[in-house]
């Protein structure tokens, strides 16, 4: 039974921030109708993310930082706007 419980924890503090990052990365680079659908699997996993941090923090578990730090990093990259190549006069 530990061994189930270690694997939990290690899924909750490495295995969901990655995934949450490489679907944010997904988002971001994708285009056209994979672009919609990338969005909504952000929307997902944002979600998951939020409620993830809360019971985290509110449990005052070890991984707070982590989730803390993913979920300022998706709200905060999700809003990024990549500045435009073209000089505009």
């Amino acid at each position: 039974m530990t061994d189930l419980l270690q694997l939990l924890r290690i899924v909750d503090a490495i295995i969901l921030p990655m995934v949450a990052m490489s679907v944010l990365f997904l988002s971001k680079v994708s285009y056209g109708c994979w672009a919609k659908w990338a969005e909504r699997q952000f929307f997902t996993v944002l979600a998951v993310m939020t409620l993830a941090t809360l019971r985290t923090v509110i449990h005052c578990d070890d991984a707070w930082l982590i989730h803390t730090a993913t979920l300022g990093f998706m709200i905060v990259a999700a809003l990024y706007v990549p500045a435009q190549t073209g000089v505009v006069t």
